[in-house]
């Protein structure tokens, strides 16, 4: 830490009055400590003593210097000191300052590096802290857009059409028209339905202090249901649907309600993203450690590779639009990584030319002891 000119003239003035004090009080020592003087002159005296005590002479001034030479490195330490207080200050307006690293450590006196590391750690946590809460600000701005904007779009059609209706006063639509605008008004209504349920999902997903409900659930037995409970959409989109699984149980400890979300979400994804897929199939293998992968397979058009980092963002939709055409509402995933994530476990995407894998792996018993639901 570099001394300005004005530090270093201070510590040299103090240097040098001191050393005249200590020099005096040396002196002052000798002399009084004396029962008697062998001359009338101080300076005689101390020549005589040094003469005569030359050991004790010797071992006093040793001790003199010696509490000089600390005194000065004190007054070292109070300048680097004040140095370091100044640019403590100065560091405050650079939290928000990237590239700015903290006090750097060189060239300080031993006593004040734990300080500065000290320093630095706390400046480094406030400068994540701030970065995450402005990081925060811009998701919390971003998130309202995109709610705004998937309500205003399908609310815009409901209040059209209903519109339509209301003022046909004189009763001359056609009942077909009629069911046909209702229709469409119904169906925007779900979609906006959908987008509110799956808010109030990734929020509570999303809070800190979520909290899953542990119970007992079988595995196997959990994705066969729901491959039986997707085949009649799946037939009328010519898909195939199946669960595979290396056990015929899997016993497991976890949310099943949670986790039947998380597979629900990846078999609808596959379902409106899976382009020219023939089949989806879901498979459950025990791995070592106690750990269980699940995968959610479909062999339709691959993802692209930019867009895979960007699958779990909310509201992030490979098609690059905000419109409502695939029904979904880009929280989906957002939702299964924050269910995945409070159970422990992982969940990322491999995806092809042949297979598109969604791969989930969970452990078989909590990672943290959590309250078993019977």
């Amino acid at each position: 830490m570099k001394l300005r000119a004005a530090d270093w003239l201070l510590v040299f003035v103090k240097a040098i009055v001191s050393a005249l004090l200590f020099v005096l009080l040396g002196i002052g020592v000798i002399l009084v400590t004396q029962e008697q003087w062998h001359t009338v002159n101080w300076l005689k005296e101390l020549q005589w003593q040094y003469g005569h005590n030359q050991i004790v002479v010797i071992a006093l001034s040793a001790v003199v210097i010696g509490l000089w030479l600390r005194l000065v490195y004190y007054y070292f330490e109070q300048a680097q000191l004040s140095v370091l207080i100044d640019d403590v200050a100065e560091l405050r307006h650079h939290l928000l300052a990237v590239d700015v690293q903290g006090l750097p450590n060189r060239r300080v006196v031993r006593r004040l590096k734990p300080m500065i590391g000290n320093v630095n750690s706390l400046f480094e946590a406030a400068q994540t802290s701030m970065t995450e809460e402005r990081a925060i600000e811009r998701s919390k701005d971003e998130m309202i857009t995109n709610v705004s904007h998937d309500l205003r779009t399908p609310l815009t059609s409901i209040l059209g059409y209903l519109g339509l209706i209301k003022n046909d006063e004189t009763g001359t639509l056609p009942r077909e028209t009629m069911v046909k605008y209702t229709n469409t008004a119904f169906a925007k209504a779900e979609q906006m339905k959908s987008l509110v349920e799956d808010l109030f999902d990734y929020t509570q997903v999303a809070q800190v202090d979520f909290k899953l409900h542990w119970a007992p659930l079988d595995l196997s037995a959990m994705l066969n249901q729901l491959a039986v409970n997707f085949e009649l959409e799946a037939k009328q989109r010519n898909l195939v649907i199946s669960a595979v699984t290396n056990a015929d149980s899997i016993e497991m400890v976890g949310d099943p309600d949670r986790l039947a979300r998380v597979f629900m979400n990846l078999i609808s994804n596959g379902l409106k993203y899976g382009e020219g897929a023939t089949f989806i199939r879901l498979s459950a293998k025990v791995l070592a450690d106690n750990w269980v992968e699940v995968r959610v397979q479909n062999d339709g058009e691959r993802i692209p590779e930019e867009s895979i980092g960007r699958l779990f963002d909310r509201f992030y939709r490979v098609e690059g639009s905000r419109n409502l055409k695939t029904g979904g509402t880009g929280l989906g995933l957002a939702i299964v990584q924050g269910i995945v994530d409070a159970h422990g476990g992982n969940i990322h995407v491999e995806s092809d030319s042949e297979l598109t894998n969604f791969i989930v792996r969970l452990p078989l018993m909590p990672v943290e002891e959590g309250e078993l639901v019977e």
